[in-house]
């Protein structure tokens, strides 16, 4: 038999022939292009956020201070922004600083250390984010009703409760 495409249309409806739809092409198509988009979205993104930071080790120091190291990667001359923060062992905060990284020059990667007040003793410090912008989408200060965020020597800025 030959191509039923190519029969009149009484052959293709005795037969039961159905032309193709274009249904498959048209979802293909939407499904690259949402693809596209979305890989375009992810590049740009990754490329306006320059900004990269490595927590390297923290030390508790005693029951009000941990030691935290950690090392970031700008743009040459940038001040960065870098949220870290202390927690005890129930996972609640004891220490919150927002550290300013200001070195002009030509520097890329800055290790940096910062001694971060706690209100009581901490067995966990991390580095939340590091970015240009002062205000930065990381976890809030977490600090129980009724504690006192303790106050931070600069670069560092605790916290005020709101």
């Amino acid at each position: 038999m030959s191509d039923m495409a190519k029969q009149s249309e009484y052959m293709q409806q005795r037969y039961g022939y159905k032309r193709p739809t274009r249904l498959p092409r048209i979802l293909s198509i939407v499904v690259m292009g949402i693809v596209i988009a979305a890989s375009g979205f992810y590049l740009v993104k990754k490329s306006a956020n320059d900004v990269t930071f490595r927590l390297t080790s923290f030390n508790v120091l005693s029951d009000k201070a941990v030691q935290v190291q950690w090392q970031v990667a700008r743009p040459s001359g940038t001040t960065i922004y870098c949220v870290i923060r202390a927690q005890n062992d129930q996972r609640v905060d004891v220490g919150y600083a927002t550290v300013t990284i200001d070195k002009p020059g030509s520097v890329r990667e800055v290790n940096v250390v910062y001694t971060l007040n706690t209100e009581s003793k901490a067995v966990l410090a991390e580095v939340l984010g590091c970015s240009k912008d002062v205000i930065q989408r990381v976890a809030p200060a977490n600090f129980p009703p009724g504690v006192e965020i303790p106050a931070q020597m600069p670069p560092g800025v605790a916290p005020t409760r709101q």
